[in-house]
């Protein structure tokens, strides 16, 4: 179908010569097995005008392909080329750092203990509200400059921070203004049930409404946010505090997402299969029957409760807080759930933008394989934003965001903890992110 009259396949830029070239496919319908990560070797990729539109071994690309004019042809002289990174659940607007209650914890205060005492998510709050939009703006693009230099191509990023009407529109109005001038794609998240702010200690009931009533219905009108979540908690909000908050964000048109058992075992499962959550993210203390929720609705074994959630996992944060259990990810990967993995960064309990130390972590701490991190941090992140059709694989048609790795086999992705492996970026077939010879990231020139 890319073909032009004369049988070419016309391309602005083509990557040749990669040691492994990972498609990292994107699930067909109804398939529960990750069907891997479609490794060809001495592979190669075209794109043309910011699409790809050939993938294959690296001796055929010049039988099907030509170069358009100015088109260019990179060699990967035997590096990995896998698809853009998919970061798909961060914190990424907020103000100050909370490097103190670290300490805290080192010496055996609890998170929950922390914010009793006024701090944890309730002093960012605070902070946030009380730094300009400018500096907001600032902190922002200089997060997504590092993602960037991470070989992170899309990002979500929630709201949260902010937990009255005017700073939760400030917020999303960051990303808004941030997105527009970045290389980085931006995914807006309405997060206003993160915490009960002071202005409604003990009514949580009464900010529930304000959020249901006032601010779900102008964020929709604004257009600032593609999702609505909630934080499903012991001690936050209730499953049906939740639920509220999920379905008015439904009925304004925001998909919903869920935080859900991360530090106690609860209904969150439940409730993101009910609402049709497009992901369900932390699970760390996720029941067996929880997961017999998720797996029914990924086999289709539950018809008419909505669509299946991808499993978002996040071991960064449970890494920080140094407490907990940690995700069963096996149990949710032999049982057919998608399953994602994300930093969660924020300032609390997760303040890394590392995605590859993620990846390490989902084999050293979650038992995950190789090629389900890579999948969990490329096409099933993807699948957690319900932009499979568009990110997170190198396959025809999608978004030609891809990396080149200074690795030569993918199993050197997690191997390699800690480091930055990105030689180069491109986003949309533009080279945005190179590695020059004294190992620094710049921006292509």
């Amino acid at each position: 179908m890319n073909k032009q009259a004369d049988g070419w396949i016309y391309a602005d830029l083509v990557i040749t010569d990669a040691g492994e070239l990972l498609v990292c496919p994107g699930r067909r319908p109804g398939q529960t097995a990750a069907p891997g990560l479609g490794n060809i070797t001495r592979g190669a990729v075209a794109a043309r005008e910011g699409r790809i539109v050939w993938v294959g071994e690296a001796d055929g690309w010049m039988e099907e392909v030509r170069l358009a004019p100015g088109g260019r042809v990179v060699e990967a002289d035997g590096r990995v080329v896998m698809p853009g990174l998919v970061e798909c659940h961060t914190h990424l607007c907020y103000a100050g750092h909370r490097a103190e209650e670290f300490q805290l914890r080192v010496a055996g205060a609890t998170y929950q203990e922390i914010a009793a005492a006024g701090g944890g998510i309730l002093r960012t709050v605070d902070t946030t509200r009380n730094t300009p939009v400018e500096t907001l703006l600032a902190l922002a693009r200089r997060r997504l400059d590092r993602y960037l230099a991470y070989g992170v191509t899309t990002v979500e990023a929630k709201s949260g921070y902010g937990l009255t009407l005017e700073h939760e529109l400030r917020i999303l109005e960051v990303y808004r203004d941030v997105a527009a001038a970045h290389a980085v794609d931006v995914v807006p998240t309405l997060l206003a049930a993160h915490t009960v702010p002071v202005e409604y200690f003990d009514r949580a009931d009464a900010y529930v409404d304000m959020v249901v009533k006032k601010l779900i219905p102008a964020v929709a009108k604004r257009g600032l946010a593609t999702f609505c979540d909630a934080y499903c908690e012991r001690g936050v909000f209730t499953v049906e505090q939740c639920r509220r908050v999920l379905r008015a964000g439904v009925e304004h048109g925001l998909a919903p997402k869920l935080h859900a058992d991360q530090l106690t075992p609860g209904m969150g499962a439940d409730l993101a299969v009910e609402v049709g959550a497009v992901s369900v993210d932390h699970l760390d203390r996720v029941t067996d029957a929880g997961i017999a929720v998720l797996t029914n609705a990924a086999t289709g074994a539950a018809p008419g409760r909505g669509r299946a959630p991808v499993a978002v996992l996040l071991p960064g944060a449970t890494f920080f807080l140094g407490a907990g259990s940690v995700a069963p990810a096996r149990h949710l990967l032999e049982a057919g759930v998608q399953v994602a993995l994300s930093t969660d960064y924020n300032p609390g309990t997760s303040p890394t933008q590392n995605l590859w130390l993620i990846a390490t972590m989902g084999c050293s701490q979650l038992g995950m394989t190789a090629a389900e991190v890579i999948r969990g941090i490329t096409i099933e992140a993807a699948a957690a934003l319900a932009l499979e059709d568009e990110v997170g694989s190198l396959e025809v048609g999608k978004r030609a965001d891809i990396l080149i790795l200074e690795h030569t086999s993918h199993d050197e992705i997690p191997y390699r903890y800690g480091m930055n492996p990105v030689w180069r970026v491109y986003k949309e077939g533009s080279c945005v992110v190179e590695r020059g010879a004294d190992k620094e990231v710049e921006a292509c020139g």
